[in-house]
Formats: structure tokens, C-alpha cells, sequence
């Protein structure tokens, strides 16, 4: 048994020990595929699930993947992988399913780079990305086509200490993906980590919190250090650091995105800045970030700074993207960490 009743319940449920479906979470949703993340009613999982144990389950086990589980099981001689997350609550929120390959995994790599001369990190049709250059070495190191999926789509100029990417495996153990790839890779980016999990491991989809910080120089202009700062003047910072915490918890981002057509309400966990030098560090932790939404938060924040007017509040309540026209450069923007 597990150390979380919900999953064990959901085990029971499997084994045909249970029909209390108690272990599902309100908010469940069912993954149904790894790739094209598609969703299906919680109806439809328990008559999937009910057809596949009329057809008899054996053979069930699970271990812990990161903040996930995993669960194995026969269906008479086909064999089955579910990957299964919990929410707050330790309710099953949300299952993806495959036929199980026991020689399918994916190796996840932790990447650093400077993205100053980049377009950032997703692969465009003849355009020097990330991932263009990412995929050029793998190509270089096995001398076949690698498609890479990663945690966070960088813009143009943004940086990153923690970006997270995964491909299928090719047999190589995942230290020796370290050394070889930056042999090929340019000196601007770097693998700092290779590790390997399993077949439905998703660098994006499985992400349960990212940090970004941004950095503003309140000191003298340097062209040294242009693409990596923000170069502004601030006039009251007991004041920006207020305007932050309206930022943590759960809000309706919807004024601090650019053409956001999915959900715009996230949670954000950690809004904070804190001083080394003439640097002004801003970090923010949350389980995910609309586009240009860092950037148009420096911005309005700065705009608020200049004039003295308006609140990070009333730009959130008011749900106008027409307030939120001052984005900051790219230059300041990293992103520091991902979680699983």
C-alpha cells in the first residue's frame, strides 16, 4: 500500500477490490495521451476503465516518478502504463495511459544558455532557435532526427539556467548525453544534467511549479552587460515590493498576456525582489506563466513606479489588456528552475 489512501483506493478500484470511486479529485481530468495532452470526462475514464477489468487486470504494481506515480497492469497479454497525479488533496487529478514498452524511455536533459543571439527556444521553419541547435547536435551525436519537447517556450533574448527538454532514448545512458552533446554544442549553451524517466514523462506537461527572475541594474549603463539587464532607475522600492504581493495566489492574469487564447488564471506562489548591488533581482514561482506575462508585470510595475499611479490590483480586477502596454525587455528575463 501507498502512502497516499486516494491511489490506494484507485489500486483497489483496478483490481475489481472496490467500487468506491471516492479517490477521484472534482477537478479530475484524464490525460489520454502523452503528446496532445487531450482531455476526457471523468464518465468516460471510469467506462474505459470498467471495460478494460471486465477484460480482466493482473499483475498491478506502481512506484513514484518525481510528484507522480506510476502504475503497471496486464490486460490478459498486453501490458499497460499509467502515469497518475495527485492533487492538494491526494485525490487522483488527472491519468495518462500507453501500452507499456519496458525498452521506451526518455532521457530529460537540464539546459543553460544565453539567449541573446537566439529566437528563442522553440524550433521555427529556418530560424536559429534553441532548438534548432539543440537538435542539430543530437543529430551530430547519433546521426539521426531527434525531436525535442521542452518544459518552457523562451522568447527572443530571454535566458535560462533550468530549461527542461525531453526526447526518446536511443540506448545511450543519459550521463554520456552530457559530455558528447557539448562537444557540439556552442559555448553559449550547455547541457548542466541528463537523467532518464519513463515513457510518458512530458517536459512540459508534467511541470508542477517554474521560477523566473528578472533583473533591473539601477546603476551605470554598461554594453557589456545590455542583454543580460534592464537598465531603469527606481524611485520606490518599499513600494514595488507592496505591488507584488497582489501578484501571489490564484488570480485571472487576462490583462498580462499578449493573444493568450487558453485559461489565463494561474497560481503564483513566490512574488519577491530583493537588492544585490544596484541590481534589483525580482523572483517568481508559480505553476505557470502566461506569454510575456513577467514582462508586462516588470513593466507595469515600473510604469507604477514612474507615475505614482495605478496598482497591479486594479490592473488584474479590470481584465484590459490595454492597460498593461509597457512590457520589459527581454534582456532581464531567466528562467531559473523547473519542477516535477
Amino acid at each position: 500500500m501507498s502512502l497516499h489512501p486516494f491511489l490506494d483506493g484507485f489500486i483497489l478500484y483496478l483490481k475489481n477490490e472496490s467500487n468506491d470511486l471516492s479517490f477521484l479529485s472534482d477537478s479530475f481530468i484524464a490525460l489520454r495521451d502523452k503528446e496532445k495532452n487531450l482531455l476526457s470526462s471523468k464518465d468516460l475514464f471510469i467506462m474505459h476503465f470498467e471495460n478494460l477489468k471486465k477484460l480482466g487486470l493482473s499483475d498491478i504494481s506502481q512506484e513514484n516518478e518525481d510528484s507522480h506515480y506510476l502504475i503497471y497492469f496486464m490486460v490478459k497479454e498486453t501490458p499497460y502504463i499509467l502515469k497518475v497525479k495527485l492533487d492538494s488533496e491526494n485525490k487522483v487529478s488527472g491519468v495518462v495511459e500507453e501500452i507499456y514498452r519496458k525498452d521506451q524511455k526518455n532521457t530529460v536533459l537540464v539546459l543553460e544558455y544565453d539567449g541573446a543571439n537566439y529566437l528563442g527556444m522553440q524550433k521555427q521553419t529556418n530560424k536559429n532557435t534553441i532548438q534548432d541547435v539543440l537538435e542539430n547536435a543530437l543529430y551530430l551525436m547519433l546521426s539521426k532526427k531527434v525531436l525535442c519537447f521542452e518544459a518552457s517556450r523562451t522568447d527572443r533574448g530571454v535566458h535560462a539556467k533550468g530549461q527542461v527538454v525531453h526526447f526518446d532514448s536511443s540506448g545511450i545512458p543519459p550521463y554520456k548525453y552530457k559530455t558528447a552533446l557539448n562537444k557540439y554544442l556552442p559555448e553559449d549553451i550547455r547541457v548542466k544534467d541528463a537523467y532518464e524517466r519513463s515513457q510518458l514523462f512530458h517536459a512540459r506537461y508534467d511541470v508542477i511549479k517554474k521560477e523566473y527572475q528578472y533583473i533591473i541594474d539601477m546603476g551605470e549603463y554598461s554594453v557589456f552587460d545590455k542583454d543580460y539587464v534592464w537598465y531603469q532607475k527606481i524611485n520606490n522600492l518599499p513600494r514595488m515590493r507592496e505591488e507584488l504581493s497582489a501578484i501571489k495566489g490564484t488570480h485571472d492574469f487576462y490583462s498580462f498576456c499578449k493573444g493568450e487564447k487558453e485559461d489565463t488564471i494561474r497560481t503564483i506562489y513566490t512574488a519577491s525582489l530583493h537588492l544585490s548591488g544596484t541590481k534589483v533581482i525580482f523572483t517568481f514561482v508559480g505553476t505557470g506563466f502566461l506569454h510575456n506575462m513577467i514582462r508586462l508585470i516588470i513593466g507595469s510595475l515600473v510604469e507604477i513606479d514612474k507615475t505614482g499611479r495605478g496598482s497591479i490590483k486594479n490592473i488584474m480586477e479590470k481584465k484590459d489588456k490595454n492597460l498593461t502596454n509597457k512590457i520589459a525587455p527581454a534582456s532581464g528575463l531567466y528562467l531559473v528552475k523547473i519542477d516535477y
